[in-house]
């Protein structure tokens, strides 16, 4: 039996997969970005912890989208994914509420400009590497 290369293993090319995780991510982002605002707004939330619940929301369906659409593993058990998917959330929820405050506590940027700056940060150091390499490689 032939031994399949990479791109046709992970049923499409890198290049691919890199542009629909990031169409994913800005989706899931958005989620993320209306949490935060909205609860620290809203509801007078500190913006810390708002940021880590808005972590949590996004990370929700975003793991849902990857598994499905994006890295298209849905062939896969889907328990070992997603507490391969839980452990990576957490550190990045880590990554991100460090870097919020971070950002807007010694820099003094707004905690929302400070959100966009990680948010990018922590997916192209961190979330799209994991994904693609430890939660729904093949």
């Amino acid at each position: 039996m032939n031994q399949p290369n990479e791109a046709s293993a992970l049923g499409r090319r890198p290049g691919t997969t890199f542009f629909k995780s990031t169409l994913t991510s800005i989706f899931t982002t958005a989620l993320d970005f209306a949490t935060l605002t909205g609860l620290v707004e809203g509801f007078g939330v500190d913006y810390v912890l708002a940021t880590w619940l808005g972590t949590v929301v996004g990370s929700l369906s975003n793991f849902t989208i990857n598994r499905l659409w994006a890295f298209e593993a849905r062939d896969q058990p889907h328990t070992g994914q997603f507490l391969r998917f839980v452990v990576v959330q957490a550190a990045a929820s880590l990554w991100h509420a460090l870097g919020v405050w971070g950002l807007t506590h010694f820099l003094g940027i707004p905690y929302l400009g400070s959100k966009v700056i990680t948010s990018i940060l922590v997916y192209l150091g961190w979330n799209y590497p994991m994904n693609r390499w430890f939660v729904f490689a093949r």
